[in-house]
């Protein structure tokens, strides 16, 4: 028995794109980490962005909290090829906010802003590699 589990959790992640799967993961290993306080280098631009654009409604540690729920979610709907479009669209809505940083936090997001990025910054930046990949994982969905 534990044998056909393990060949149908390995049809399973074989029917997703590699693309799919690493975002899942990084979405999956870095919500996680912001469960723990203090663990994830960009635990304080999170928090300040969302302190930022919620006005100072939403206190921080909540905040932290609902961004990791988010974030482990995200991953999970990818790794298991749930509401793939759905998902694709709060993960784009997602990457967009994290952009919102370097406008909102340009102090610790540039050494000279715009060219010169602090490791936070281009922890922001990269994202744009995300982004087109989450665009060819959505164009690549069959329409139901």
């Amino acid at each position: 028995m534990p044998a056909l589990k393990t060949a149908r959790l390995f049809t399973h992640f074989r029917k997703i794109s590699f693309l799919q799967f690493s975002i899942g993961i990084v979405y999956l290993w870095f919500g996680s980490l912001k469960f723990l306080s203090d663990v994830s280098p960009a635990e304080e631009m999170a928090k300040d962005t969302i302190r930022v654009l919620s006005l100072g409604l939403i206190p921080r540690e909540t905040a932290i909290i609902l961004l990791a729920v988010l974030e482990v979610g995200i991953g999970i709907f990818l790794l298991f090829d749930m509401y793939r479009k759905q998902t694709v669209i709060v993960t784009l809505a997602h990457m967009v906010c994290t952009f919102t940083s370097l406008l909102l936090l340009s102090e610790i997001s540039f050494t000279s802003s715009p060219f010169a990025p602090t490791l936070l910054g281009q922890y922001v930046i990269k994202n744009l590699i995300i982004i087109a990949a989450l665009i060819s994982i959505y164009q690549n969905t069959k329409k139901v």
